[in-house]
């Protein structure tokens, strides 16, 4: 445990001493988690105390094993302290059995006694440790544990002596422990992971300790690798439907593979997924297995057949046995039961049950799990009854009643044998019209006088109490005397004073009258079925026919027209003896408390009825006198009073007495005792309250002062003073209570901000005018607290509120610092801004941050440095970079504004590719293989053209040296030129025009490329200005839905306005007489109005939501059109372009053609001008003619300077030529640079298509949601035009009244009887009109309610789509950029070994291709050596050497030429380029390692040199 970086600085661990208690039976254990499974070679103690005398060695196998085995044990006493012989022996037999030794146990030394354990040491089977499973098992510890037992002393102890006790500790200076990964022979080294060793497994296994298989490599037993065998995992076969096996010992045996499958997909089973699961089927067709899914509940066996079809238990159907058949329920394992439901109150008659609990599908008003019984609340059971059953009348008093037993079918019948047997006729004013019997057909019949429609009147054994009449029949036979009726609403009436209840003839099934006898049957209930209007309840409808008072059936149809009625029956019943059919539907109630008689009909003795005069559906109460009187009326409920009490009920004591008039005493009301006898009253608690005080005074007696006044009206502090008001000078709150003292008058709640005994001062730190009119005058100085100085708890003047200001800081309120200044919160004054003068714009900063005020580009907050991206800090502030993304690498520039640009891109603001790249948004890409060509010929011209410029200025200065080689070389160059200039010339010029005609084709091609660009952007701007329309479709659906809303919300307004109206008018009709039902008529056809205008408005949404929809829906095929129609012209773009390039090449082959041609030409040209010098340099002469030789040179010298004006000439000439091939270029980059510009144009054009169709979508979803909303909006407005047109036939009806009432006002004069009931018949009118504008009121509201809550849903609706969208967004770019940085780590160290592969190879290659240019061109100068040699040799023309010579030059050239000087120069430099960016490359990842070992080194430098309270062991193998 020494210090690993101070090995002089000595530390130990050190227990406590045996005086503590440290001492044999108490032992201590020293823990070492190694925290993975470790082969243990050794351990090594060096103690700083004496050995103990015994102590032991301890190993954990595994780390989740909690159990520890003895390594080994050191005692001078074995047998005693661990039963363990003193130096056993090791055998084969117990190889893994840990031994005792007395070696170390001596007391000797005293300190630095050393402690060796080896784990292999003595054990036979050591040397074959790969073959011996026990010794591997023997070796493995996943903690090591050194627990101390006793320790050595020299017997001294037993005397106590605390000085002797303190002397024996344990002490511990170091522990080693070898050991390596123990990794089952399957790995060769460890790694970290996440802080732990683990093996890096090989073979197919996995685990820390590679202990197992892989999850799908288990087809052979696991076992450890030794030397001679692996044992690698083996695959299982799975059949691809499993990721995972386990190892089947018996499979293995049985087979010969043992990986099981497990979690088999696509529901196969078996050890290899080979078949479908147990409860599945092989699927005809795909073969899938299947789930059977029986239905374990109701299916003999869950295994089904071929098909899928499960065997069911009795009562049981369905494929899967899932449910129970028709009529049977209780789904169980014993199939299901039956039903058994009652036929009679089963829905339509037809028994049938749910089938999970038998309840019977009972009919409206039945229950019962049979539907046996009627609801509470019903009675009298019947199959013939659709509803079953049929309410309890009882008058409203009881809902517990059972059919009466002494009630008989009976029925009310007018077959007309005897006459008309009392029945009438009338129209709707009342007017009686006569009426016709016919005899022979035993029939009545009536004709209308005019348009009006007349009925036939029953007479009255019709009327009364027909309640026993409910749910029975009204039948008769009924004809007119046309084809064609026009019925009503209100064809056949029951009236029962206001009340009434009406259908029209064709109703529930019957037919529309005409010529025929038909037969009608109403049934007589309050059911929507029946169709009787006005919708009433059916104790209102028992109501109406329990005191009928009319019954009327239209009898004409027509103008004029005629009717004709027979056999006429309503089913009723009566008393009587058993003389047929029992009547079931007569009620016997059986009352509450109070009331009496079958039906409940009257209040039973000591009670009263509830409200008085109500008769029988009014509540029958107890009579209750409070005691002070003996009886009440039974109608009125009114007592007699008694003992100074009154009220209907004797419930309060009269004027002057007070008390509990209720508690049912005599001497419950008392004398009042006020000051002149007032009023008083009792309180809850007993005290009694004068009603009638004084101003000012108050009190249960008054004897107090009021609150707002002063003084003492009782006397109690002397003489008594009666309440005056309190003077407060007005800045009191005369709301308030407690103002003032109600002693002394001084004001206790002054506002204003005032102060003082009648509120005249302002406040303290206030300033102004306590008594200044208007009040409020008092203001608050509110100083600034951080720039204000206090002095005695006051801050500022009270009469002008100025603040006593701290340094630098100014203003009343000491609220801001002076120019130039800051930090007024110090709480010290201002602090000065030093704001930077070139950086800023003034002096003044932010007075609460110090924020100076910067110019444009620069920051800080002393503006002294640049802003982000931004560079070039000076008096006008910083510019931006500008780096364009795309291009850049980072967006911040140098100091000198240039940006970092990416590869292949230059420019300052890295905007531009280099030479031969385009798509700087792609990362300019290198221009096609065409366009490199193009280069290199360029390049090769431009190299020509540069060396015939050289070779011709060389001429030109050394025309006479021609009688050497030099001369001829010369020539050569200068022929080879000029044939080379020629065939630039005539390559300029194509085999079918000029190069202005090119240049004109290219034009015309380049304006059309432009032409359907611009058709493109046409095509675009359309898509753009319809999805511009759909939203303002949108916008105008959203504007009519506006609209309706506030149509709704008018309609509502009227309705409620016009409702009141109608209300008033209807009670001024006593005075107006018939003109109410004329009013009626009009709100009646303006309610039609507003609701046609409604449906049309509703209509007029529907359409524009779908002129919205389809105007989007177009919008989106315009711009898919578009999103197709780059794609077509970037094709039509490309074909163009390579057509450019393709007759570009073609003319560059003919131009070589044509160059090739030329150095033919100057070829034979060269070998002509030879031979003739050969020849004239062979002619041998016996004498020389100096003047022809001078001539001869002067010619030769004339054709020189010829030839150089020629080679001028020709310069000249062809520069006209150069700089048409010039331009040439130029304009093919130019076109180039157009079409990458075209190209990037059309990549925007792409973006805002994608944006024009995202829009379009979101104008499609609007459009969709706006139709949603419009139909719920139509449907709410149709809801309220069903309400309208339930209405319509009263409103028809009323209008149909108006001549009526006309007449009635004519004959009011004469007619008051008349008039009366026709004023009746206007109230009644008047009263449902104003229940149809309540019902339409409610129903308007009801739908702008629902309207907003659909609306609120949407939104919320909405908003939670948005939302989840956002984080659905947010999920999916994290899990990208996590998945992109694994790929990126992942590839690093790949790319790195593979870049120095490379490298390395290209290096060879670069230095071999060096070599063999070398060797080439050593070979051509040899040859040029040896040519320059035999010419220098030459002393005579001798033309087999000038053939040998030309042989030697063609094959110099030939070399030269297949050397490839420049291919592999260039190969060349572009390896250089690579090996040096490699060398860079490694530079950078050499100066990364060291700063990141630099870092390392620092941060061990940084960590403490010793932890000393660790309980670890520290020591080099633990780092």
């Amino acid at each position: 445990m020494t210090d690993y970086n101070n090995p002089r600085n000595v530390t130990w661990w050190q227990s406590e001493t045996m005086l503590e208690g440290i001492q044999y039976p108490t032992i201590v254990n020293l823990t070492l988690n190694l925290d993975k499974a470790y082969d243990v070679t050794y351990v090594r103690l060096r103690f700083r105390s004496p050995r103990p005398e015994s102590f032991a060695i301890y190993k954990k196998v595994s780390v989740d094993d909690d159990r520890w085995t003895p390594f080994q044990f050191y005692s001078a006493s074995c047998e005693s302290t661990y039963n363990k012989e003193t130096r056993g022996i090791v055998t084969e037999a117990n190889e893994a059995t840990a031994l005792c030794t007395d070696e170390y146990s001596g007391i000797s030394p005293l300190t630095g006694g050393t402690v060796p354990f080896s784990t292999l040491e003595g054990r036979p089977s050591a040397q074959e440790f790969q073959q011996s499973g026990v010794l591997q098992d023997w070796v493995k510890a996943s903690a090591i544990r050194i627990v101390l037992t006793r320790m050595n002393t020299f017997g001294d102890e037993v005397f106590g002596d605390a000085r002797v006790l303190k002397s024996y500790f344990y002490a511990i200076s170091d522990l080693a422990v070898g050991a390596r990964c123990h990794c089952n022979g399957h790995a060769r080294r460890c790694v970290d992971n996440g802080g732990k060793e683990v093996c890096l497994c090989e073979h197919n296994t996995a685990g820390d300790n590679c202990e197992k298989c892989r999850p799908d490599y288990n087809d052979v037993p696991w076992g450890r690798a030794t030397e001679s065998d692996a044992h690698e995992c083996q695959q299982c076969n799975c059949n691809g439907k499993a990721d995972g096996c386990y190892f089947d010992e018996a499979l293995f045996q049985r087979t010969g593979r043992g990986g099981h499958c497990i979690d088999c997909r696509e529901n196969t089973d078996g050890p290899n997924c080979e078949r479908c699961k147990d409860n599945h089927f092989e699927r005809p067709g795909d073969r899938y297995c299947t789930p059977c899914d029986c239905n374990p509940t109701g299916s003999e066996s869950l295994q089904c057949d071929a098909f899928g079809k499960c065997r069911c238990k009795p009562g049981v159907t369905g494929d899967k046995c899932d449910r129970c058949e028709e009529n049977h329920y209780d789904f169980s394992v014993y199939g299901c039961r039956p039903c058994d439901c009652n036929a009679a109150g089963s829905y339509d008659n037809v028994p049938r049950c749910n089938p999970v609990d038998g309840k019977c599908v009972c009919k409206e008003n039945v229950e019962g799990r049979t539907c046996d019984s009627c609801k509470i609340g019903y009675f009298a059971l019947r199959q013939d009854d659709p509803s079953g059953c049929i309410p309890c009348f009882c008058y409203g008093h009881s809902s517990d009643c059972t059919s009466s037993t002494e009630y008989y079918a009976f029925s009310l019948d007018s077959d007309f044998t005897t006459g008309k047997q009392r029945w009438t006729a009338e129209d709707r004013s009342g007017n009686v019209i006569p009426t016709q019997y016919n005899g022979i057909q035993e029939n009545i019949g009536v004709s209308a006088p005019g348009f009006e429609p007349v009925f036939f009147v029953a007479p009255a054994k019709y009327l009364g109490d027909q309640r026993f009449s409910y749910n029975q029949f009204l039948s008769f036979d009924f004809r007119i005397g046309e084809r064609d009726a026009r019925p009503s609403v209100i064809d056949i009436l029951f009236e029962s004073g206001d009340q009434r209840f009406s259908s029209a003839i064709y109703v529930q099934g019957n037919k529309m009258p005409n010529i025929t006898t038909y037969g009608y049957r109403f049934r007589l209930n309050e059911r929507p079925t029946s169709q009787w209007t006005p919708r009433l309840k059916a104790q209102d409808f028992i109501a109406v026919l329990a005191n009928l008072t009319a019954l009327k059936i239209r009898a004409t149809y027509n103008t004029q027209g005629v009717g004709f009625i027979d056999n006429v029956q309503l089913d009723s019943a009566r008393l009587g003896t058993n003389t047929g059919d029992q009547a079931t539907w007569v009620e016997q109630c059986t009352c509450p408390d109070g009331y009496v008689g079958q039906f409940c009909e009257s209040c039973a003795g000591g009670y009263k009825r509830d409200p008085p005069q109500g008769g029988p559906f009014s509540m029958c109460v107890p009579c209750e006198c409070f005691g002070h009187s003996d009886s009440c009326e039974p109608e009125s409920g009114r007592c007699i009073c008694q003992h100074n009490t009154e009220g209907d009920f004797c419930e309060r004591c009269v004027s002057g007495y007070y008390g509990d008039a209720r508690a049912g005493t005599p001497d419950d009301c008392k004398p009042c005792p006020c000051p002149d006898g007032g009023p008083c009253v009792q309180l809850p608690g007993g005290d009694v309250v004068c009603t009638q005080c004084k101003p000012g005074h108050g009190g249960n007696l008054c004897d107090v002062c009021l609150d707002g006044f002063y003084g003492d009206p009782a006397g109690n502090r002397g003489n008594a003073k009666p309440c005056d008001k309190c003077s407060c000078n007005e800045n009191i709150d005369p709301n308030a209570v407690r103002n003032c003292d109600r002693d002394s008058g001084e004001c206790l709640k002054c506002i204003y901000n005032t102060a003082g005994f009648y509120c005249e001062n302002c406040l303290p730190n206030y300033y102004g005018d306590a008594l200044a009119i208007p009040k409020g005058n008092c203001s608050a100085c509110n100083c600034y607290p951080a720039g204000t100085m206090v002095i005695m708890d006051i801050s500022c003047d009270p009469n002008t509120g100025q603040c006593a200001c701290m340094s630098h800081v100014e203003g009343r309120q000491c609220d801001r610092c002076q120019p130039g200044y800051w930090n007024i919160d110090s709480g010290s004054g201002c602090e000065n801004c030093n704001c930077n003068p070139v950086g800023s714009t003034s002096t003044e900063c932010e007075i609460r941050t110090g924020q100076c005020q910067c110019k444009p580009g620069v920051t800080g907050l002393k503006c002294d440095q640049c802003m982000r991206y931004h560079y070039g800090f000076s008096d006008q502030g910083c510019l931006a970079c500008n780096c364009d993304p795309a291009g850049s690498t980072d967006l911040q520039c140098d100091n000198n504004g240039y940006c970092p640009c990416q590869t292949n891109i230059e420019g300052r603001r890295c905007d531009r590719c280099q030479e031969n790249k385009y798509n700087i948004s792609a990362g300019c890409l290198d221009c096609p293989t065409c366009y490199n060509l193009v280069q290199e010929k360029v390049n090769m011209h431009r190299d020509k053209l540069r060396e015939l410029k050289d070779l011709v200025i060389n001429i030109g200065n050394n025309p006479n040296a021609f009688n050497d080689t030099e001369f001829l070389s010369k020539m050569n160059m200068v022929n080879d030129s000029v044939v080379m200039l020629l065939d630039e010339a005539r390559a300029t010029v194509s085999d079918d025009g000029t190069v202005s005609k090119q240049l004109s084709d290219l034009r015309r091609a380049v304006r059309e490329v432009m032409i359907k660009f611009d058709d493109m952007i046409r095509n675009i701007r359309g898509a753009e200005g319809s999805a511009r329309d759909s939203l303002v479709d949108v916008r105008k659906a959203r504007e009519a839905i506006d609209r309706a809303e506030r149509t709704l919300k008018m309609a509502e307004d009227y309705i409620d306005l016009d409702g009141q109206r109608a209300l008033q008018r209807a009670q001024e009709a006593l005075k107006k007489f018939g003109q109410q039902s004329k009013q009626m008529t009009q709100i009646a056809q303006q309610a039609k109005k507003l609701a046609d205008s409604q449906m049309e408005e509703a209509k007029r949404i529907e359409s524009i939501a779908n002129d919205a929809l389809n105007t989007s829906r177009e919008a989106q095929r315009i711009a898919n059109e578009m999103m197709a129609m780059p794609d077509k012209q970037r094709t039509k773009y490309r074909d163009s372009g390579q057509s450019i390039y393709g007759d570009a090449d073609q003319l560059f082959n003919q131009t070589r053609v044509l160059a090739e041609r030329a150095r033919e030409s100057a070829v034979s040209a060269y070998d002509e001008a030879l031979a003739l010098y050969t020849e004239a340099r062979s002619i041998t002469l016996p004498s020389f003619d100096v003047d022809m030789l001078l001539r001869s040179a002067e010619n030769i010298r004339r054709e020189a300077e010829q030839i150089k004006a020629e080679a001028m000439r020709l310069m000249r000439e062809n520069e006209g030529l150069i700089n048409d091939v010039r331009n040439q270029k130029a304009a093919a980059e130019g076109l180039l640079n157009d079409g990458i510009s075209k190209q990037q144009n059309v990549d925007l054009l792409l973006a805002e298509v994608d944006v024009a169709r995202n829009m379009a979508r979101e104008a499609v979803s609007r459009a969709e949601k706006t139709l949603i909303e419009a139909n719920n909006t139509l449907q709410i407005l149709l809801g309220f035009d069903r309400q309208v047109k339930e209405s319509k036939g009263e409103a028809e009806d009323a209008l149909q009244n108006i001549p009526e009432i006309e007449n009635l006002i004519e004959q009011a004069e004469n007619k008051t009887e008349e008039a009366g009931k026709a004023l009746s018949g206007a109230e009644t009118d008047a009263n449902m009109a104003l229940s149809m504008a309540k019902l339409a009121r409610e129903t308007a509201t009801n739908a702008s309610q629902e309207a907003s809550r659909i609306r609120g849903e949407a939104r919320t609706t909405k908003e939670r789509a948005l939302n989840l969208k956002d984080q659905a967004d947010n999920l999916h770019t994290e899990v990208n950029d996590t998945a992109e940085q694994i790929n990126n780590y992942e590839n690093e160290a790949v790319s790195d070994a593979q870049l120095t592969e490379i490298a390395l190879q290209k290096a060879d290659q670069a230095k071999t291709t060096a070599r063999s240019v070398s060797d080439d061109v050593m070979k051509a100068l040899e040859t040029v050596r040896n040519i320059s040699t035999l010419l220098g040799q030459l002393t005579g023309i001798d033309m087999s050497k000038l053939d040998e010579l030309e042989r030697d030059l063609n094959d110099a050239e030939t070399l030269l030429m297949d050397a490839e000087l420049q291919r592999k120069y260039d190969q060349l430099n572009e390896a250089n380029d690579n090996i040096q960016q490699l060398v860079t490359q490694n530079k950078y990842d050499l100066n990364q390692l060291e700063m990141e070992v630099d870092n390392i080194r620092e941060i061990k430098e940084a960590l403490p040199d010793g932890c000393y309270k660790n309980i670890g062991i520290e020591n080099p193998g633990s780092q």
